[in-house]
């Protein structure tokens, strides 16, 4: 166990949107480090990805676009640490505005009050790369420009915080993570799905992939969630969680396809790029790497095996909930 690992043990921490493809790997982290592990998870949510490790979580339920602060304390016992994960609509092109914005915008004023309320140690605020809009190697102190409703909201959400930070002097620090990849993915996203397509040998319909991104493995992203827990001199900061690296979604997909060794073909420019696609997407690290002392570990090619080796090993779990 790493030193900023072992700072966790004991802890009380609150993690909410823990049923999600983050917010279930942060909580199996948290459990590896000795933190005593409460969730809150939606109504209704499907917590698949946590099904091995459910005994050992305190679990709640709760929409966090439809509960007070009080309503939560009276449900939960009080954390020291909150990882606030819950967000909707960053997949979702038919999702009203409306609930995007009462889940992620008033959900988060109402963690935000809690955690004021509680006097906690930190609150980590965990943001989105779609805050900043297009751009390569931006940095945190940008001028965030959002193309879409999800993105809108994450700003939100952020000032939010920061006002918070400010006002009340709540101990915040936020993440930007950018593409985030690894095991238990959704199938509908880019890497499962080619993935999964190679292994079941079905062929790919794709855009002409030229667009880029940033692709972090989610092994380095828990790392920065640690770390952002636990650095000291962070308070009121924000963090790009990013490789500072672009790759296109068709060098992407090629490598994937020939890691697998698959004889698939990937049938590019079959479908068409979505309205207001976002054409480069990257971040720079530098600040996270300066004053969180946190950088990737994980090269691009290692991820992607990586995540192959998983999904192999783990298909029947797609075939059950997808």
């Amino acid at each position: 166990m790493t030193e900023h690992n072992a700072l966790l043990r004991g802890k009380r921490v609150l993690v909410t949107g823990a049923a999600g493809f983050i917010g279930s790997q942060l909580v199996r982290k948290l459990l590896d480090c000795g933190s005593q592990v409460s969730v809150l998870i939606r109504p209704g949510a499907d917590p698949w990805r946590l099904q091995d490790v459910l005994a050992q979580l305190e679990i709640y339920a709760g929409d966090l676009g439809h509960l007070s602060f009080q309503e939560i304390q009276s449900k939960i016992f009080p954390p020291q640490i909150i990882y606030h994960l819950g967000a909707t609509g960053v997949d979702s092109g038919t999702l009203p505005a409306e609930e995007i914005f009462k889940t992620n915008i008033l959900g988060t004023w109402t963690l935000l009050q809690l955690a004021q309320h509680l006097k906690v140690e930190r609150f980590i605020h965990c943001g989105s790369c779609f805050e900043y809009g297009s751009g390569n190697f931006i940095s945190e102190d940008i001028f965030p420009t959002p193309v879409a409703e999800y993105g809108f909201s994450k700003v939100s959400a952020w000032m939010l915080a920061r006002m918070f930070h400010q006002r009340y002097a709540l101990p915040v620090v936020s993440l930007r993570p950018f593409t985030v990849y690894g095991p238990f993915e959704g199938r509908h996203r880019l890497i499962p799905q080619i993935i999964l397509n190679g292994l079941d040998h079905v062929d790919i319909e794709l855009t002409a992939g030229k667009q880029t991104r940033d692709f972090i493995f989610m092994d380095d992203l828990l790392d920065a969630f640690v770390r952002a827990a636990v650095t000291a001199d962070i308070i009121g900061e924000t963090f790009n969680i990013s490789t500072g690296k672009s790759t296109s979604v068709e060098e992407i997909v090629l490598t994937i396809l020939r890691l697998l060794e698959s004889p698939v073909k990937a049938l590019f420019g079959v479908r068409p790029y979505r309205p207001m696609e976002i054409w480069s997407l990257s971040g720079n690290p530098t600040k996270a790497k300066n004053k969180l002392h946190w950088e990737t570990k994980t090269s691009l090619e290692e991820g992607l095996q990586k995540s192959i080796s998983w999904f192999r090993e783990n298909r029947k779990k797609y075939s059950a909930y997808y």
